[in-house]
């Protein structure tokens, strides 16, 4: 080892000292703060290093500097290399042997798997001009997040970020603090950058997207510019499209790179006072404190759930774009009801932002009995969506990158004009939440042309308007007859009453039919149902959010959907195509109110108000 390498060595030796885990012995300060320069004394810590040579050889690695906190089960691994040049490398995976940064996240890469780690880059000779950048990196997750930490900082400081996040993933409320860093994220995008409605979809998706990329995750915290940030975001989205399967890629860049690059110019004077590093640089550092606070076993989960609440907050709920956001837990209900497993092959003529596929997918990538080979099959082979407006094309494609799923079968146009080219798709389950506003084709007509692109005996469920299968509307004629043919090739094996505020704040009363293809609907009994999902509205907020009952509500309604029996939810009835295939129209109503009634109803009022802060 040179000299000045080892004079980074002793700076190093002296933060150590500076900030309280050793003496200038080299003794530990606190006797549950283990530190070591080289080996650690800890068998498990060496039988996971024993393997992770830099260079790759499979032979033992061996960090400048090692901590280890028996109290909160935390590694932390420093490298440091003298030359300030070599702080880190754009390829995170090469030269770790060179760079400090890289060198750090490479044995983390390898700790990660039993503990929760802070990987630690520093580089320079002199304290004065120290590089010092650090990366947590949660047991078991896929990936790192950058803490744009650039000192050496006391334990404590690292066992709060690291019990902050399990706190946050572990939170039964962790759906109503999704809320709220989606307003804040929402309200900045708004007022500090200027980004109008949807676009803000697009900035949001693409910085989630761009943190994916190790390149990227590693150095935008170097960027003191909106300019150089903008284009280096733009640069990293565009790279990582071009290496898609997708067929619009052009379209997906060209609708990408005005909004992206149009971020340089969007700081006002004021904002520069506030922001002297850059607004932007604050947002993306922002966005990725949030995605590591929630990430979960599998962050794949929590990215797309984050991604679509805060979708709901930047477009009213879909509005903006003309849609109707179908919630997250109806897309995983929808599963639910077909007992979505590997050999099922799914379509969404209506994708939108494509919550049906991502939830479709998230049933098999989040499977542990599954294989990866079994799931790159399904994720290649076996998700098929149809949009037609390229605003939402390029957010569907964004939230389908982020799940990491089939991007490479989403298509670009009109379902009824590639009617033909979707029946060659040839699957077995169809999910739609069909325009609620198309002037031309009615939503049951969309109903209809899923069902008869999918093969005989397959499941195909949507999620309708009330009105679209009764005589109450009036915006489409042959309504009976679309109706009619329906019933001639298919089953309507369910249909359920949903909640009246599930779109809020949207008033729409919906439906979800539930159809067998193939099979004439003559002589069967419909199984009709009221669903309550348990969701509560909270005061200020644009989504509804679960309560202690919504599993065990769940839970019973898919028991009775299975057995089709007769409940004090459900029964069954035949149907034809006069009729209205609406729950509340067919229900017998008892109105023997008893005195239990009133005091349930009672007590959920008082937990509504004391639970919004009105008492």
């Amino acid at each position: 080892m040179s000299r000045l390498e080892k004079t980074t060595d002793l700076i190093v030796f002296n933060q150590l000292r500076l900030k309280n885990y050793v003496d200038g012995d080299f003794n530990e300060l606190d006797k549950k703060v283990k530190v070591w320069a080289k080996k650690s004394s800890n068998r498990k810590i060496n039988d996971i290093l024993s393997k992770s040579s830099k260079k790759g050889t499979g032979q033992k690695g061996f960090p400048e500097y090692l901590i280890y906190d028996e109290k909160e089960k935390i590694v932390i691994v420093i490298e440091n290399k003298k030359d300030l040049n070599r702080h880190f490398y754009e390829n995170a995976d090469e030269k770790v042997s060179e760079y400090a940064v890289n060198g750090a996240l490479w044995y983390a890469s390898f700790l990660k798997e039993e503990f929760n780690v802070i990987a630690i880059g520093i580089s320079g000779n002199k304290t004065e001009e120290l590089k010092i950048d650090s990366f947590a990196w949660r047991k078991g997750v896929e990936t790192f997040t950058n803490l744009n930490l650039h000192e050496l900082s006391e334990i404590k400081v690292y066992r709060d970020i690291i019990n902050k996040s399990i706190k946050a993933s572990k939170s039964r409320n962790s759906l109503i603090e999704l809320n709220e860093k989606a307003i804040e994220i929402n309200e900045f995008l708004r007022n500090i950058l200027g980004v109008i409605e949807h676009e803000r979809l697009y900035v949001v998706g693409s910085i989630l997207f761009a943190l994916e990329d190790p390149v990227f995750k590693i150095s935008y915290g170097q960027i003191n510019s909106d300019n150089d940030l903008a284009v280096f975001i733009f640069q990293t989205i565009e790279r990582k499209i071009k290496g898609s399967k997708l067929e619009e890629k052009e379209l997906i860049a060209n609708e990408l790179r005005p909004v992206l690059l149009g971020l340089k110019d969007s700081g006002k004077e004021k904002v520069k006072e506030l922001y002297p590093n850059g607004a932007l640089l604050e947002l993306v550092k922002n966005v990725d404190n949030i995605l590591f606070d929630f990430y979960k076993n599998s962050e794949l989960d929590m990215i797309s759930t984050f991604f679509n609440v805060f979708l709901s907050y930047s477009t009213s709920g879909g509005s903006d774009l003309g849609i109707v956001l179908t919630p997250s837990h109806i897309t995983s209900l929808f599963c639910d009801l077909v007992e979505f497993d590997l050999n099922h092959k799914v379509l969404d003529i209506c994708a939108g932002t494509g919550g049906f596929l991502t939830s479709s997918w998230k049933r098999i990538s989040l499977n542990n009995k599954l294989t990866f080979s079994q799931k790159e099959e399904f994720r290649k082979n076996n998700i098929f969506g149809i949009e037609k407006e390229k605003s939402i094309y390029t957010i569907i494609a964004l939230n389908m990158f982020l799940n990491k799923d089939g991007r490479s079968n989403l298509h670009h146009g009109d379902a009824f004009t590639l009617k033909d080219k979707i029946k060659e798709f040839e699957c077995n389950v169809g999910f739609i939440n069909p325009p609620y506003s198309d002037s031309i084709y009615s939503e049951i007509s969309f109903v209809e042309l899923m069902l008869d692109s999918l093969l005989p005996n397959s499941k195909g469920i949507a999620i309708i308007p009330v009105n679209s299968v009764s005589s109450r509307t009036k915006k489409h004629s042959g309504l009976n007859t679309v109706k009619e043919r329906i019933l001639k090739k298919h089953k309507l094996l369910a249909s359920i009453q949903m909640p009246n505020q599930l779109f809020y704040p949207k008033g729409t009363e919906t439906i979800i039919l539930v159809f067998q293809t193939g099979i004439p609907n003559e002589n069967h009994k419909t199984w009709f149902a009221k669903y309550d999902d348990g969701y509560k509205l909270i005061k200020h907020k644009k989504t509804r959010t679960p309560s202690l009952k919504s599993e065990e509500h769940h839970k019973e309604f898919i028991q009775a959907y299975k057995s089709k029996e007769d409940t004090i939810f459900s029964f069954n009835k035949e149907m034809t195509s006069e009729d209205q295939w609406v729950y509340t129209i067919h229900y017998d109503v008892s109105y023997n109110l008893e005195t239990i009634d009133f005091q349930e109803t009672l007590n959920e009022y008082v937990s509504y108000l004391f639970l919004n802060n009105y008492l």
